[in-house]
């Protein structure tokens, strides 16, 4: 879905709200127009409205281009705040919907006292709101089913919601995806689609990863490999659009790789863990998407699968968020405790692994004795535990 918010400057809290809730990237014009401003040229104040075009039209080029790799390559949702100085910017975002089967939407701000409702649109949907009444919980409550949706797989950035009880345009109540149960309390919803709703319980892991670890194929735990697809069951499960066009499950496509995941319980949709104080969302990407991400417990590139905080741009590999609390080595007589930062300033004195003596970043995790105040690379003591 790309949403784009317009109107005057009240639009950026508009957008900012949203951005915040559905947990989309935001391009924000009156951020980048003054970055873009700084880079170019000190020019004449006979040129100031040639320079502001100019602007305009570099900031137009850079959303596209923005747009162009969320949307199409990454398949994430995308929100675009603008003055809309140019009306072009909708007619090429139309074209970007059309091409990645996105929906488009318009949020023009406009104050209550204003009578006319601005801008029209041919061929795109368009609500109107008033930026000093705005909530973004109740506006997505109301257009809720007056989206127009497209038949296209995304990302199901799953967001809390407490003592909320979801309903159809019909009024019929909404069931969990994944227990089949009446969906009441505090739930996960895709906001996105109403595909996806899942009682917190059944997305959340289970409060002990030990269960986790011993359900998870070792093959969706990998860092630096690319990792594999090839799940049980021996009969993987297919989403409802390939059921619908009679395909086969596969690889490439992302709600199938969610669907026998979920339909396996191999990994939980939502993990809260005791790196990041956000609940982090489940990604399985195909590996043709080519999506790579930096671990922020180890450091190290990762590819296709994470856990991932939308807010923070916090990723993990399954394989970090693994890793056990306490950890025995052989190179070493006391059992090791997991850390995730530094425990004071001083303790950098002992930067470097005692195991293979290479330097540790103080910003990746790592495992510490207190009785000895040594420290190893989460790496050197999972080969350890692997042996």
């Amino acid at each position: 879905m790309i949403i784009a918010v317009i109107g005057p400057s009240s639009r950026g809290a508009v957008a900012r709200e949203l951005a915040k809730h559905l947990k989309f990237h935001l391009i924000d014009q009156d951020d980048i127009i003054p970055t873009l401003q700084h880079s170019l040229p000190s020019s004449s104040a006979a040129a100031a409205v040639a320079e502001s075009e100019n602007l305009n039209e570099l900031f137009f080029k850079l959303a596209i281009q923005i747009a162009t790799t969320q949307v199409i390559k990454l398949n994430q949702g995308l929100i675009i705040s603008t003055m809309l100085s140019h009306r072009s910017l909708i007619d090429k975002l139309k074209q970007l919907a059309d091409t990645a089967a996105a929906s488009l939407v318009i949020v023009q701000c406009i104050q209550a006292q204003d009578a006319s409702d601005g801008y029209r649109f041919e061929g795109v949907q368009k609500f109107t709101v008033d930026p000093k009444r705005f909530v973004a919980n109740n506006f997505l409550a109301e257009i809720s089913g007056k989206v127009a949706k497209r038949n296209s797989t995304h990302l199901h950035a799953l967001s809390l919601y407490n003592n909320y009880k979801p309903f159809t345009e019909s009024g019929k109540d909404l069931h969990c995806k994944r227990c089949q149960e009446l969906i009441s309390g505090p739930m996960y919803q895709c906001m996105e689609c109403n595909e996806y709703i899942f009682h917190k319980s059944c997305a959340e892991d289970p409060g002990d990863l030990k269960l986790v670890r011993q359900s998870c194929p070792k093959n969706l735990r990998a860092s630096k490999e690319q990792p594999e697809y090839e799940l049980p069951p021996e009969k993987p499960k297919r989403c409802e659009t390939c059921e619908l066009n009679n395909k086969d499950f596969s690889v490439n496509c992302r709600d199938c790789i969610f669907e026998t995941n979920m339909e396996g319980k191999f990994l939980p949709l939502i993990i809260n863990h005791g790196s990041h104080s956000h609940p982090l969302n489940l990604i399985m990407m195909p590996p043709s998407y080519d999506y790579k991400f930096g671990c922020c417990g180890c450091g190290e590139l990762g590819k296709s699968i994470s856990y991932r905080c939308y807010d923070c741009n916090f990723n993990l590999h399954v394989g970090c968020v693994l890793l056990e609390h306490t950890a025995t080595s052989i190179r070493h007589s006391h059992n090791l405790t997991l850390v995730y930062d530094s425990l004071e300033d001083t303790y950098w004195d002992k930067n470097s692994c005692e195991f293979c003596n290479n330097e540790r970043k103080p910003e990746q995790w790592f495992y510490y004795c207190s009785t000895c105040e040594i420290v190893a690379h989460i790496g050197c003591c999972a080969v350890d535990q692997s042996e």
